[in-house]
Protein backbone atom coordinates (compact mmCIF):
# COMPACT_ATOMS: atom_id res chain seq x y z
CA UNK A 1 0.00 0.00 0.00
CA UNK A 2 3.12 2.67 0.75
CA UNK A 3 4.84 1.70 -2.45
CA UNK A 4 0.90 2.25 -4.46
CA UNK A 5 0.34 5.62 -2.40
CA UNK A 6 4.61 6.30 -3.40
CA UNK A 7 4.09 5.70 -7.00
CA UNK A 8 0.51 7.23 -7.87
CA UNK A 9 0.56 10.48 -5.44
CA UNK A 10 1.52 12.17 -8.56
CA UNK A 11 -1.70 11.76 -10.36
CA UNK A 12 -4.51 12.30 -8.19
CA UNK A 13 -5.64 14.67 -5.53
CA UNK A 14 -3.84 16.59 -5.01
CA UNK A 15 -1.28 16.87 -7.08
CA UNK A 16 -3.68 17.27 -9.52
CA UNK A 17 -7.43 18.91 -10.17
CA UNK A 18 -8.55 15.75 -12.09
CA UNK A 19 -7.00 12.65 -10.75
CA UNK A 20 -5.99 10.27 -13.68
CA UNK A 21 -7.86 7.11 -12.65
CA UNK A 22 -11.09 6.17 -10.15
CA UNK A 23 -10.05 5.60 -6.74
CA UNK A 24 -12.71 2.99 -6.65
CA UNK A 25 -11.73 1.10 -9.42
CA UNK A 26 -8.18 1.30 -8.59
CA UNK A 27 -8.83 -0.48 -5.24
CA UNK A 28 -11.54 -2.79 -6.93
CA UNK A 29 -8.39 -4.29 -8.83
CA UNK A 30 -5.92 -4.45 -5.63
CA UNK A 31 -8.57 -6.32 -3.94
CA UNK A 32 -9.10 -8.50 -7.27
CA UNK A 33 -5.11 -8.98 -7.07
CA UNK A 34 -5.40 -10.24 -3.30
CA UNK A 35 -7.31 -13.28 -4.77
CA UNK A 36 -4.79 -13.67 -7.44
CA UNK A 37 -2.02 -13.95 -5.19
CA UNK A 38 -3.04 -16.64 -3.37
CA UNK A 39 -4.69 -18.36 -6.25
CA UNK A 40 -0.80 -18.16 -7.66
CA UNK A 41 0.56 -18.95 -4.64
CA UNK A 42 -1.62 -22.24 -4.05
CA UNK A 43 -0.93 -23.43 -7.61
CA UNK A 44 2.96 -23.13 -7.56
CA UNK A 45 3.42 -24.24 -4.14
CA UNK A 46 1.12 -27.43 -5.73
CA UNK A 47 3.26 -27.70 -8.65
CA UNK A 48 6.51 -27.15 -6.52
CA UNK A 49 9.79 -27.64 -8.19
CA UNK A 50 11.44 -30.67 -9.94
CA UNK A 51 15.11 -31.56 -9.36
CA UNK A 52 17.69 -30.70 -12.17
CA UNK A 53 18.55 -27.55 -14.12
CA UNK A 54 16.00 -28.71 -17.13
CA UNK A 55 13.36 -28.77 -15.18
CA UNK A 56 13.60 -25.88 -13.31
CA UNK A 57 14.12 -23.83 -16.33
CA UNK A 58 10.99 -25.31 -17.58
CA UNK A 59 9.26 -24.53 -14.83
CA UNK A 60 10.16 -20.78 -14.28
CA UNK A 61 9.34 -19.90 -18.02
CA UNK A 62 6.20 -22.17 -17.51
CA UNK A 63 4.83 -19.86 -14.14
CA UNK A 64 6.26 -16.81 -15.94
CA UNK A 65 3.92 -17.31 -18.86
CA UNK A 66 1.40 -18.03 -16.82
CA UNK A 67 0.98 -15.19 -14.46
CA UNK A 68 1.74 -12.70 -17.16
CA UNK A 69 -0.96 -14.22 -19.74
CA UNK A 70 -3.37 -13.93 -16.48
CA UNK A 71 -2.55 -10.09 -16.45
CA UNK A 72 -2.82 -9.44 -19.87
CA UNK A 73 -6.35 -11.39 -20.35
CA UNK A 74 -7.86 -9.57 -17.39
CA UNK A 75 -6.08 -6.12 -18.42
CA UNK A 76 -6.88 -6.43 -22.00
CA UNK A 77 -10.82 -6.61 -22.09
CA UNK A 78 -11.87 -4.03 -24.59
CA UNK A 79 -13.37 -1.53 -22.11
CA UNK A 80 -10.03 -0.98 -20.81
CA UNK A 81 -8.08 -0.70 -23.84
CA UNK A 82 -6.14 2.59 -25.05
CA UNK A 83 -7.49 4.32 -21.43
CA UNK A 84 -4.72 5.54 -19.37
CA UNK A 85 -6.01 4.52 -16.37
CA UNK A 86 -5.54 1.09 -17.39
CA UNK A 87 -1.84 1.67 -16.56
CA UNK A 88 -2.87 2.46 -13.11
CA UNK A 89 -5.05 -0.27 -12.13
CA UNK A 90 -2.59 -2.38 -13.57
CA UNK A 91 -0.14 -1.49 -11.37
CA UNK A 92 -2.81 -1.95 -8.25
CA UNK A 93 -3.76 -4.97 -9.05
CA UNK A 94 0.25 -6.25 -9.62
CA UNK A 95 0.78 -4.98 -6.22
CA UNK A 96 -2.33 -6.66 -5.12
CA UNK A 97 -1.25 -10.03 -6.06
CA UNK A 98 2.44 -9.54 -4.71
CA UNK A 99 0.59 -8.72 -1.00
CA UNK A 100 -0.85 -11.96 -0.31
CA UNK A 101 1.51 -13.74 -2.78
CA UNK A 102 4.74 -12.37 -0.86
CA UNK A 103 2.73 -12.63 2.96
CA UNK A 104 2.10 -16.37 2.03
CA UNK A 105 5.59 -17.43 0.89
CA UNK A 106 6.82 -15.97 4.09
CA UNK A 107 4.53 -17.59 6.01
CA UNK A 108 5.13 -20.76 4.88
CA UNK A 109 8.78 -20.14 4.79
CA UNK A 110 8.75 -19.53 8.12
CA UNK A 111 6.55 -22.72 9.15
CA UNK A 112 9.56 -24.73 7.85
CA UNK A 113 11.96 -22.99 10.47
CA UNK A 114 12.20 -24.76 13.99
CA UNK A 115 13.93 -21.84 15.55
CA UNK A 116 13.80 -19.06 13.79
CA UNK A 117 16.18 -15.92 14.02
CA UNK A 118 15.69 -12.37 13.58
CA UNK A 119 18.20 -12.79 10.92
CA UNK A 120 15.69 -15.28 9.29
CA UNK A 121 13.01 -12.96 9.67
CA UNK A 122 14.98 -9.81 7.97
CA UNK A 123 16.48 -12.50 4.80
CA UNK A 124 12.61 -13.54 3.83
CA UNK A 125 10.96 -10.29 4.27
CA UNK A 126 13.86 -8.94 1.63
CA UNK A 127 13.34 -12.08 -0.88
CA UNK A 128 9.51 -11.23 -0.39
CA UNK A 129 9.63 -7.82 -1.12
CA UNK A 130 11.99 -8.78 -4.84
CA UNK A 131 8.19 -10.20 -5.58
CA UNK A 132 6.51 -7.07 -4.62
CA UNK A 133 8.66 -5.05 -7.21
CA UNK A 134 8.22 -8.07 -10.04
CA UNK A 135 4.77 -8.33 -9.90
CA UNK A 136 4.26 -4.72 -9.47
CA UNK A 137 5.95 -3.80 -12.18
CA UNK A 138 5.52 -6.30 -14.65
CA UNK A 139 1.77 -5.92 -14.39
CA UNK A 140 2.21 -2.14 -14.51
CA UNK A 141 3.85 -2.68 -18.00
CA UNK A 142 1.11 -4.92 -19.32
CA UNK A 143 -0.97 -2.24 -17.99
CA UNK A 144 0.84 0.46 -20.33
CA UNK A 145 0.77 -1.48 -23.25
CA UNK A 146 -2.55 -2.12 -23.10
CA UNK A 147 -3.64 1.98 -22.68
CA UNK A 148 -1.61 2.32 -25.42
CA UNK A 149 -2.39 -0.38 -27.91
CA UNK A 150 0.68 -2.02 -27.81
CA UNK A 151 0.27 -4.71 -25.82
CA UNK A 152 1.62 -7.38 -27.02
CA UNK A 153 5.01 -5.99 -27.12
CA UNK A 154 4.52 -4.36 -23.57
CA UNK A 155 3.49 -8.23 -22.52
CA UNK A 156 6.85 -9.43 -24.29
CA UNK A 157 9.08 -7.05 -21.84
CA UNK A 158 6.97 -8.18 -18.88
CA UNK A 159 7.44 -11.75 -19.53
CA UNK A 160 11.04 -11.05 -20.21
CA UNK A 161 11.54 -9.68 -16.76
CA UNK A 162 9.88 -12.43 -15.15
CA UNK A 163 11.58 -15.16 -16.56
CA UNK A 164 15.48 -13.17 -16.19
CA UNK A 165 14.14 -12.81 -12.55
CA UNK A 166 13.16 -16.22 -12.10
CA UNK A 167 16.39 -17.64 -12.92
CA UNK A 168 18.86 -15.07 -10.99
CA UNK A 169 16.37 -15.76 -8.27
CA UNK A 170 16.30 -19.58 -8.16
CA UNK A 171 19.91 -19.65 -8.61
CA UNK A 172 20.50 -18.53 -5.34
CA UNK A 173 18.76 -21.62 -3.67
CA UNK A 174 19.64 -24.49 -5.72
CA UNK A 175 23.48 -24.85 -3.82
CA UNK A 176 24.12 -27.68 -5.33
CA UNK A 177 24.55 -26.45 -8.64
CA UNK A 178 25.66 -23.09 -7.79
CA UNK A 179 27.60 -23.16 -4.31
CA UNK A 180 27.85 -20.51 -1.90
CA UNK A 181 29.35 -17.60 -2.41
CA UNK A 182 28.94 -17.71 -6.35
CA UNK A 183 24.74 -18.18 -5.65
CA UNK A 184 24.59 -14.78 -4.70
CA UNK A 185 25.55 -13.00 -7.37
CA UNK A 186 21.72 -14.66 -8.35
CA UNK A 187 20.69 -12.91 -5.51
CA UNK A 188 22.24 -9.63 -6.93
CA UNK A 189 20.72 -9.99 -10.47
CA UNK A 190 17.17 -10.92 -9.09
CA UNK A 191 17.16 -7.39 -7.09
CA UNK A 192 19.06 -5.50 -9.61
CA UNK A 193 16.12 -6.41 -12.72
CA UNK A 194 12.93 -5.74 -10.48
CA UNK A 195 14.93 -2.86 -8.89
CA UNK A 196 15.16 -1.62 -12.70
CA UNK A 197 11.78 -2.58 -13.74
CA UNK A 198 10.11 -0.87 -10.87
CA UNK A 199 12.12 2.40 -11.15
CA UNK A 200 11.60 2.61 -15.05
CA UNK A 201 7.46 1.98 -14.57
CA UNK A 202 7.95 5.20 -11.69
CA UNK A 203 10.41 7.48 -13.39
CA UNK A 204 9.52 6.98 -17.64
CA UNK A 205 6.79 4.59 -18.78
CA UNK A 206 3.70 6.45 -16.37
CA UNK A 207 5.28 9.84 -16.73
CA UNK A 208 5.85 9.48 -20.44
CA UNK A 209 1.87 7.66 -20.94
CA UNK A 210 0.66 10.80 -19.15
CA UNK A 211 2.74 13.41 -21.34
CA UNK A 212 2.04 11.94 -24.56
CA UNK A 213 -1.53 11.63 -23.95
CA UNK A 214 -1.84 15.12 -22.57
CA UNK A 215 -0.10 15.81 -26.31
CA UNK A 216 -2.93 14.11 -28.14
CA UNK A 217 -5.49 15.97 -25.79
CA UNK A 218 -3.92 18.82 -27.39
CA UNK A 219 -3.97 17.93 -31.11
CA UNK A 220 -7.38 17.00 -30.81
CA UNK A 221 -7.97 20.89 -29.74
Amino acid sequence: MILLYYTLRDYTYPKVEKPFFDDRKLFAFFALGVVLGMVIFAFESYAGFGAGAEVLLLLILGFALMEELMKLIILNFPRFQRKIDTAFYGLSMGLGMAATFTFATIYVFLLDLTDPQPVDFVAVTFLGLLFVLLHGSTTAIIGVGVARGEAKGYFMDAFLIHVVFGIFYESFFVVEIIPTPFNLLGLVGASAIVVYAYAKVHRQLLPNLIRDAKRLAQKKK
